[in-house]
Parts: C-alpha cells; sequence; structure tokens
C-alpha cells in the first residue's frame, strides 16, 4: 500500500449512518425472511463495500462516512484519485464480491454447506447487477469515467444517459417477461428501481456502495 498524502493523524472521521427508510426495510426483511436470505446478504454486501474501502485507502483516500438508505449502501471520501483511481476503486467492489462468492461456492460444496451455498448465489447475482452499465450503480460509475476521459463531459453525459436507459428498459422488459412466465416480480422491480435511482441528481462528491 502506498503512502498517503494526508497525515494519518489528521485524517477524517469515518462515520456510520443508518437512513430511515433503510432500517423500516431491514425490519420488514426481517419479519419476512424466512430462508435466512437477509443473514447471507449481510456477509454480500461487507466484502462488496470492503473492496471499495481497501482501494481508497490503497490510492490514498479516506472514506469517511458508510451511509445506508433505501437506494442502497454509499461511500463517501476525501481525497484525490485520478479518473483511472476512481474506475479501479469502483471495480474492487464487485470485484471482492465475486471472488468472494465463487470462493464460498468452492466451500459450499466441499463442506456441504446450504449457508455458503445461498451466499455465493446472492454475491453473484448482487455484484454482476452492480456491473451494469447505469448510473449510480459501479459499471456506471466506469463507464462514466471512461467516457470522460475520452469523449469529454457533454458527450460522456449523453451516452451514460441513454447506456442508463437501455440498461433499465431491458430490465423492466425481461421482468415482465419473467413475471408472465410466472417467474416473480424481482426482475421488474429492479428495472423500475434502477430507472428511479438515475432521475436523482448526481452528488458533488464521489460515492461508492452497493445498490
Amino acid at each position: 500500500m502506498r503512502r498517503s498524502g494526508i497525515n494519518t493523524a489528521d485524517a477524517p472521521v469515518f462515520r456510520f449512518e443508518l437512513g430511515g427508510g433503510f432500517v423500516l426495510l431491514f425490519a420488514l426483511l426481517w419479519f419476512f425472511d424466512e430462508n435466512g436470505l437477509l443473514a447471507a446478504l449481510v456477509p454480500v454486501i461487507f466484502v462488496h463495500e470492503l473492496g471499495h474501502i481497501l482501494f481508497m485507502l490503497f490510492f490514498g483516500a479516506y472514506p469517511t462516512r458508510l451511509r445506508a438508505s433505501l437506494p442502497g449502501f454509499e461511500i463517501d471520501y476525501s481525497g484525490n484519485l485520478s479518473a483511472f483511481q476512481e474506475m479501479l476503486t469502483a471495480l474492487a467492489g464487485p470485484a471482492f464480491g465475486l471472488l468472494f462468492s465463487a470462493l464460498c461456492a468452492r466451500l459450499g460444496r466441499l463442506w456441504d454447506s446450504d449457508y455458503l451455498l445461498l451466499f455465493s448465489g446472492l454475491g453473484f447475482v448482487v455484484n454482476v447487477f452492480n456491473l451494469l452499465p447505469a448510473e449510480p450503480l459501479d459499471g456506471g460509475r466506469v463507464l462514466g469515467y471512461a467516457l470522460l476521459k475520452l469523449l469529454g463531459v457533454k458527450r460522456a453525459r449523453i451516452i451514460l444517459g441513454a447506456s442508463g436507459l437501455l440498461t433499465t428498459g431491458f430490465l423492466a422488459a425481461s421482468g415482465l417477461y419473467f413475471i408472465a412466465r410466472g417467474l416473480g416480480p424481482a426482475l421488474f422491480i429492479a428495472g423500475v428501481w434502477l430507472f428511479i435511482l438515475q432521475r436523482k441528481k448526481p452528488c458533488n462528491e464521489p460515492r461508492y456502495g452497493i445498490k
């Protein structure tokens, strides 16, 4: 790990915040969860966020806040990262999550553990979803930084917006097909939810997190 430009003694204080919407959602999931999905989702989120944080620290930035809100988890940080470092930091969360998911799949088969296999499945779905090319997902951030470097702000915003709309449209359409086949509304809800998140104004300070 390279040395940060910020004195460790003067590093910003890290805060963890819980939004009211997240607390309510967590309580509802806990009440209705009969299959242990919530217990498996917690380590999925932890490993994903750990990937972001470790890369921030490696590049000399300091996480200042982890906020759990209804849209998802967000990490604010203090420090200066280049566009390439931003891209790597954004990719670190899904990368860590997918690697740990593969490890749990292997151990789950060796030890015949349903919990580890459940964790592996959830980790794969959540982290692949975060790689989709739409804001505010990690995949959308990577695409945005790449387009910004190549095409400038105006064209980057246009292409990224179009990519987000195509992605949410595909998810919603696929979700309707799944509903018609009796496979549940999860994919359709994910598409609508992602569309709503894209309508929010982008933050001035870069954020990373699981959505």
